[in-house]
């Protein structure tokens, strides 16, 4: 598709060389600096790599992670490209579930967006310029709870398919090979997620690929470097989008060109005003007037070539900041502007700078009184208030009763897992042997089928094999011949190499005496064996279970977010197992058993912004005059509902801040232009107040003594 240039005609001034490229995926956040030198893109800085796993974090880790990539220059950029999950991008705008997020970025941060691409679109164009021709391959892109897996042809990403991520990679990717679908699946996997994945590619390379799916090869398997695809947005992504702002980008003599149609970068094809063809939105009244200025709210101490104020209330060390919106990402305050004077004949000079000079001073008095920044912390001790609410949660209003309202939802979830053996048993064979069994009585003896038969001293038990009958004894001129059964097979009842006993061993048969019948071993017993083995333990189903069970419990709470962003989801239940198979028993032989689960549990799904305002109008009575709570300050935590008169009640437990109201604009009024040393006593009236840190710039002597009049910020500091 074409990029449309953000900012109307080209034939605009010159765009800044220095831009910015953050890349979001799952809970990993990167970040670059790149230039545009000579009509030709470069990386300058890659920036760290950070984890995120809310708004805040996401905000604070983009912020962390940009300040390592722009340490290399003097200035920050604004104009940023996004490279995005192919998941939060839905019809060239960025899916209505991501765009309060991505908003909330853009504007706490002062960037200015200029496009945006899907992440494994990026990584296959930049490979095709890296390689030179369209790579056709298999990319896996790994993370903590899931693989995205996408089918690259001819450099273009055909298919792709995300799936839930367990401890065998392989067969979470032929999962989503299989969903794909392709009869013919290119002979190449291609690993990234901004991390080591020697384990990971030895999974892959040993996976039975051909046995399990239409490869007419072994795949080959090969593994991207960690900054890999946070360089391809900003080399391929970010370059189309610049060539429209600039119309100077050139192709690296290297690379392969790419033409605009195949970059899949979105931008919308109004004017600045209009970023929400992007799926941007900001909630200010007023859409900012030109992207290239810094949204009004954003301004923090600059960390290169700013300096420090002539005067500061207090020395102390600063302290956290605990703020409302808190500023995250540096704006360079202004510096002075350079004169210089016109050279001139003769003695003219002396004169003219004694006319210059007032206009000079009361200009420069000016300059800095009118875009002079003062950065004012007002450091606070902070209220703690803790409290505890009954409520009624119900899908309507309980009479008399505080009711949080909620849905009633039954969810399921299902999960394979496995885990190593800790149970140890001993396993073998059983020793066998033949025997001779004497009958000494004048009656025929008939002995059964697995009657015992013991050793002489008592330790070793066997069971006779098969029933038999012995003859009874006989008398003559020669004495008393004993009737016998030769060849009588038995069998140890234990396994191990002890009831290998020596022929001639003697013993007696099943609970007759030896004046009745009496046995000994015709030959050495063999075949009794023994060995310790790894095997199942009740403590190893217990515990696979429990990662089952949790696992699928994480599914549900995740599930309830991602379709109903803001809702939670309390259980009402235990999880009901309706699938619990482990391929195991206890004491099995084993070194790993698996388990496959499945179940649901009664829950009850409410917003959070509902709870809140609840809660809210509860601690009301308890917020003195002059000070506020906010949402992302207080913790609330439900505890497990019980039903009661048919209604579900639960204990909330509420534990938040107070912050001091502070009037800014009054504020501003009063310190305007004001000496440094005379301001504090305006804020001594502040709930809690503590102390100011003032920071001014630009650095000029005496003026730095007084507030600017017009760009004052102040910001809330928790001791």
């Amino acid at each position: 598709m074409n990029l449309v240039n953000l900012f109307g005609n080209k034939s605009k001034p010159q765009e800044p060389d220095y831009f910015l490229a953050i890349e979001i995926h799952e809970s990993l956040i990167k970040t670059a600096l790149w230039e545009v030198v000579e009509g030709i893109p470069s990386v300058v800085n890659i920036g760290s790599f950070e984890s995120w796993a809310d708004e805040d974090s996401l905000i604070n880790g983009v912020d962390a992670s940009l300040e390592q990539a722009v340490k290399v220059i003097k200035e920050e950029p604004r104009k940023v490209i996004f490279g995005l999950p192919d998941s939060w991008i839905d019809g060239g705008k960025i899916h209505a579930s991501k765009t309060k997020l991505i908003s909330r970025l853009i504007k706490e941060l002062g960037l200015s967006p200029i496009g945006m691409v899907p992440i494994n679109s990026a990584i296959a164009h930049y490979m095709k310029k890296l390689e030179g021709i369209p790579p056709t391959a298999i990319l896996l892109e790994i993370y903590t709870t899931k693989v995205v897996v996408s089918i690259i042809e001819k450099g273009e990403i055909t298919a792709s398919e995300e799936t839930a991520r367990s401890d065998d990679l392989a067969q979470d990717v032929e999962e989503g090979l299989t969903v794909i679908g392709n009869e013919k699946l290119p002979a190449r996997f291609i690993l990234t997620n901004g991390g080591m994945l020697e384990e990971e590619e030895q999974r892959i390379t040993s996976h039975p690929w051909q046995e399990r799916l239409p490869f007419q090869h072994m795949p080959k398997v090969e593994v991207l470097s960690v900054d890999f695809s946070i360089k391809a947005i900003a080399l391929t992504g970010g370059t189309e989008a610049v060539s429209y702002l600039t119309g100077e980008i050139k192709e690296d003599a290297r690379e392969e060109t790419i033409p605009a149609e195949e970059t899949n970068i979105y931008a919308p094809e109004e004017s600045p005003a209009s970023l929400n063809e992007l799926g941007f939105s900001y909630e200010e009244s007023e859409a900012p007037s030109s992207v290239e200025k810094a949204p009004p709210e954003v301004y923090v101490e600059p960390e290169a070539e700013s300096v420090e104020p002539e005067y500061a209330i207090s020395q102390e060390e600063e302290s956290p900041v605990i703020q409302k919106t808190a500023p995250k990402f540096s704006v360079p305050l202004p510096s002075l502007p350079k004169f210089s004077f016109p050279k001139l004949k003769g003695n003219k000079t002396p004169w003219l700078l004694l006319l210059l000079l007032p206009i000079i001073l009361i200009a420069g008095i000016a300059y800095y009184l009118f875009t002079g920044q003062a950065i004012i912390s007002i450091a606070f001790t902070p209220q703690k208030i803790s409290d505890q609410f009954n409520v009624s949660i119900s899908d309507s209003s309980v009479s008399g009763s505080l009711t949080l309202l909620a849905t009633k939802k039954t969810v399921t979830g299902s999960a394979q897992e496995k885990i190593d053996t800790t149970g140890e048993a001993t396993v073998g064979d059983n020793a066998t042997g033949t025997i001779t069994i004497a009958n000494k009585t004048t009656s025929p003896l008939i002995i059964k089928a697995g009657a015992p038969v013991v050793s002489e001293n008592g330790k070793y038990t066997y069971k006779i094999q098969s029933a038999i009958t012995i003859a009874s004894a006989s008398s003559d001129f020669n004495g008393t011949t004993f009737g016998k059964a030769t060849g009588v097979s038995v069998t140890a009842t234990k396994i191990g190499a002890d009831y290998n006993l020596a022929k001639d061993t003697t013993f007696s048969v099943d609970s007759y005496s030896k004046s009745v019948a009496a046995a000994v071993a015709d030959s050495d017993f063999s075949g009794g064996t023994s060995r310790a083995v790894r095997a199942v333990a009740k403590a190893d189903q217990d515990k696979l279970l429990q990662i089952a069970t949790d696992k699928i419990k994480s599914q549900i709470e995740s599930a309830t977010q991602s379709q109903t962003p803001g809702f939670r989801s309390l259980a009402l239940t235990n999880f009901v197992y309706t699938k619990k198979v482990f391929d195991k028993n206890i004491g099995d032989e084993a070194t790993v058993l698996n388990i496959d689960l499945q179940g649901s549990v009664d829950t009850l799904v409410y917003s959070e912004d509902d709870l809140y305002k609840l809660i809210l109008a509860q601690l009301a009575p308890k917020i003195p005059a002059g000070s506020e709570i906010f949402q992302g300050n207080t913790n609330i935590n439900v505890e497990t509902p019980t039903l009661v008169v048919g209604v579900y009640q639960a204990k909330v437990d509420v534990d938040t801040s107070l912050f001091p109201k502070i009037d800014e604009a009054k504020l501003k009024t009063f310190i305007a232009g004001k000496p440094v040393a005379d301001i504090r006593p305006f804020f001594s009236t502040i709930q809690g107040f503590n102390h100011l840190d003032i920071k001014i710039a630009p650095k000029i002597p005496v003026l730095t003594n007084y507030i600017p009049l017009k760009n004052i910020k102040f910001e809330l500091v928790g001791n």
